[in-house]
């Protein structure tokens, strides 16, 4: 864990970021834990809609909801800090990466020693390690879990194994509904070869128990967040899922800082590393060589080209079919999905599990033609580590959040004078739809943990047209008549302003005229908050 060591000492003030200091995404995650433990305390009431982009309803679907990260609700209310709640859900999830992927290689015949390092590897698998500051992406243990809990379903249908399964697949859509959706996708091309037992009729009614358990369970979040995303017809570009989508070129690539054969042009480096390609490729030779291990050696190749397959996109074209065009009609949800490289976790993932197993019948092997020599296991052993560390896991930075104790005084005042059915609008505003851009609106609502008011403001995956329509003109005309106009028509009453915003300059001496905006709160940390009245006859 010495990667998050940085942001570990101080996890109360402090939240993981990359080299860029891009700390949008972070903010918004603690954000969203903080909403998720809030909304706990009320008994789920309101719960998809958020305080964003007031006065739209349903807000929490534009995005993931993460209803996993009710685990650390407690320690979000002992110690009233979201970024705790964060770096604890982040090390739980990385620390369950790891004992996952161990309990899975020992239960399919690795020894110890390879599986604590295939658990290594997952924790520090190289797709995840570099997106750490995307917190949804980094619990891939519930995907560990369904193969565990399939295969062994598949082997022997009992009901526990059937209710372990649906339970399995439930904490993945809780956990990341993108993660979930990407595995359903694979596994409904890979299943059937951890399906030892089909033929027996305790095998399709255990299925169907699994089924109806996780419908159940999984349609409470699916279904109406299904419901407000159809509200608003969101859908991704085709232009937009182009060019975040992998080429075949990506998976030959490791990236730049590799520590065998890296590249110096990586456009996505989506290889965890030459020494696990090749160990995997070892894994599916020797473990289709022994009857034991047949079907789950296919299971991790299958699954391995079928992930990587996807991650191209509609970059793959087979002549003039389009695969993606086809897989989007025919599943829900893919038109909603941005990042379709990201199919590449599960062929990472398949490919270490692939790797180790590889390792492990090569040291059957090596045992049964030489006997038990200590050199055998030193030196396979130097190899798993090598594979270990060929990808270094990137620098992380600690980077600070806003400082909630400082802010009590102003959050308070909205708290107490914001009436219920109203909103706040803070400014500045995002200049633009970059996710860098958002980064004051993320801390405006990092603020709001405060005094918990609906705001204008907000980030999500997907932004309603009519917020990105009044960002555009704030952005464009400032606080203008007009401007001031439409937010009271919209109920929106007070304006938390930063000082940094150079449009209040104006306002201010144009309100001693109109009687507009009212001053009724100014902060010693350069924050004030005018009132919005409406003109007589108005």
């Amino acid at each position: 864990m010495w990667t998050i060591a940085p942001v570990l000492r101080h996890p109360l003030s402090c939240l993981p970021a990359q080299q860029s200091l891009q700390t949008t995404v972070p903010l918004f995650n603690a954000w969203t834990i903080w909403w998720n433990a809030d909304r706990l305390t009320h008994g789920l009431k309101g719960y998809w809609d958020a305080p964003i982009f007031f006065p739209t309803r349903g807000a929490f679907a534009f995005s993931e909801p993460q209803p996993a990260t009710m685990l650390v609700a407690p320690l979000i209310w002992l110690s009233g800090s979201p970024a705790l709640g964060y770096n604890t859900y982040l090390l739980l999830s990385l620390f369950l990466n790891g004992v996952f992927a161990y309990r899975l290689l020992r239960r399919t015949g690795s020894p110890r020693s390879f599986a604590l390092i295939g658990g290594g590897m997952m924790i520090w698998l190289p797709l995840s390690v570099r997106q750490i500051d995307v917190l949804q992406l980094i619990p891939i243990w519930p995907m560990l879990w369904v193969w565990d809990a399939a295969r062994r379903h598949g082997q022997t249908p009992l009901k526990r194994n059937a209710i372990e399964l649906a339970l399995a697949y439930t904490v993945s859509v809780y956990s990341s509904i993108h993660h979930a959706l990407f595995l359903t996708i694979v596994l409904s091309g890979t299943a059937w070869l951890l399906w030892y037992r089909i033929r027996t009729s305790n095998f399709w009614a255990t299925a169907c128990l699994a089924i109806m358990i996780a419908g159940t369970l999984c349609g409470i979040v699916i279904v109406p967040m299904r419901q407000h995303l159809q509200t608003h017809a969101f859908e991704r570009s085709t232009e937009l899922v182009e060019q975040s989508s992998a080429r075949a070129i990506d998976f030959l690539n490791t990236p730049r800082d590799a520590l065998l054969l890296s590249g110096s042009r990586v456009r996505l480096g989506l290889s965890p590393g030459w020494l696990k390609v090749l160990l995997a490729g070892l894994g599916a030779v020797l473990g289709y060589q022994r009857r034991k291990r047949r079907r789950w050696a296919m299971f991790l190749m299958l699954t391995m080209i079928l992930s990587a397959l996807l991650a191209m996109g509609p970059n793959l074209k087979l002549g003039e079919l389009q695969p993606w065009g086809i897989l989007a009609e025919w599943m829900p949800g893919l038109r909603q999905v941005r990042n379709v490289f990201r199919f590449a976790y599960l062929t990472q993932m398949a490919m270490i599990l692939l790797g180790i197993l590889g390792l492990s019948e090569l040291r059957f092997y090596l045992r049964v033609w030489f006997g038990r020599p200590q050199s055998i296991a030193w030196i396979l052993g130097s190899l798993a580590a090598v594979a270990l560390i060929e990808v270094p896991a990137p620098k992380v930075i600690a980077a600070g959040v806003p400082d909630l104790n400082v802010h009590q005084d102003w959050t308070g005042f909205v708290r107490a004078n914001c009436s219920a059915g109203s909103g706040i609008l803070c400014l500045p505003l995002s200049p633009s739809s970059k996710a860098q851009d958002f980064d004051f609106t993320a801390r405006w609502m990092y603020l709001g943990t405060l005094h918990g008011k609906s705001m204008v403001n907000g980030y999500s995956g997907f932004f309603p047209a009519e917020f990105l329509r009044l960002q555009d003109r704030i952005n464009d005309e400032g606080l203008s008549d007009e401007v001031l106009s439409q937010l009271a028509k919209t109920k929106i009453h007070l304006l938390v302003i930063h000082d940094s915003y150079s449009e209040i300059t104006d306002a201010s001496a144009k309100s001693a005229n109109d009687h507009r905006l009212k001053l009724v709160f100014e902060s010693s940390n350069r924050i004030r908050v005018f009132q919005l009245q409406l003109p007589d006859g108005e």
